[in-house]
């Protein structure tokens, strides 16, 4: 049994767990490696977002405390992710709903590096977030590729299709595709396809961004592990990287979500901060499955 939380932020939920109530579900033993830790903590993500025999979410976030403030995610299929937008706000929530940190500023680490937490309001419950600045270098999307950037790239899909794409690193690999309509495309399937390009040696999550105005973009976005979700932060907040690059928005932007907006603005020191809600969906026990 597994005492977890689930949260959502803009509807891009996740299960909450703290990490020693995980290690003692799963029975670690002392001295286990930090592979064999990591790959237990896969599975489980697998176990308990799915749908139909778990509790079902776009993915896991293990709180671990000590040595320091970390959050270690995995998406619904087990794959580890650098970091996530909404996943870090629902995880601020969750630790001042706990107790764990009340403080209005602090860091928190993830394996994009450290992101720096700030709870802008309680009720309701917004967090800003210090995301950092964008990385261009092809080699930070893990493309071959021997420019100085990936974008404006045309690429051809099956069934005669080509896109205009621009790819960065932003807390984790994204590309952003820019479009005139969301409804009147297969954006699932070209999602699918773009992320799965062989180009992107470890896939890409793919935003779809409708330009509104100089200070409104609406998006739809293609997880890598995930598929189609409600919202994404990072991917936000590419999308607004992106467009100010082409002059189609200004530095700060509203990005509209299927439930929601976030908020986000392209510091002068070139760090991208991004606001929005978390929300608690549900606490309870979770029983793995019978050996």
């Amino acid at each position: 049994m597994v005492l977890f939380s689930k949260y959502h932020g803009c509807g891009n939920n996740f299960i909450i767990v703290r990490e020693n109530e995980l290690s003692r579900a799963l029975g670690e033993k002392t001295g286990i490696s930090e592979g064999q830790r990591i790959a237990a903590y896969s599975a489980f993500a697998q176990e308990v977002c799915e749908a139909d025999t778990g509790i079902g979410a776009d993915g896991l976030i293990v709180v671990r405390e000590i040595p320091a403030l970390e959050m270690v995610f995995f998406n619904r299929d087990g794959s580890r992710a650098p970091m996530c937008g909404n996943g870090i706000r629902c995880f601020a929530r969750f630790c001042y709903e706990e107790g764990i940190c009340k403080a209005d500023t602090y860091p928190v680490q993830t394996l994009a590096g450290e992101m720096v937490v700030n709870v802008t309001s309680t009720s309701p419950f917004l967090v800003k977030i210090n995301m950092g600045r964008p990385v261009f270098d092809p080699a930070a999307v893990n493309v071959d590729y021997d420019g100085e950037n990936y974008l404006n790239q045309k690429m051809k899909l099956a069934g005669g299709g080509e896109y205009e794409i621009s790819s960065l690193f932003m807390g984790t690999v994204h590309t952003v595709v820019f479009v005139d309509d969301h409804e009147t495309m297969e954006i699932e399937n070209i999602g699918e396809q773009i992320c799965n390009h062989p180009v992107f040696k470890e896939k890409t999550n793919v935003n779809f961004v409708k330009i509104i105005d100089n200070k409104t973009l609406e998006l739809m976005t293609y997880e890598r592990g995930v598929g189609m979700t409600l919202a994404c932060g990072t991917g936000a907040c590419a999308s607004v990287v992106t467009a100010e690059l082409k002059g189609l928005c200004g530095r700060k932007a509203e990005v509209k979500l299927p439930l929601g907006s976030l908020n986000i603005e392209l510091g002068e020191d070139g760090n991208v901060f991004m606001e929005g809600p978390a929300a608690i969906i549900a606490k309870g026990a979770f029983y793995q499955k019978e050996n």
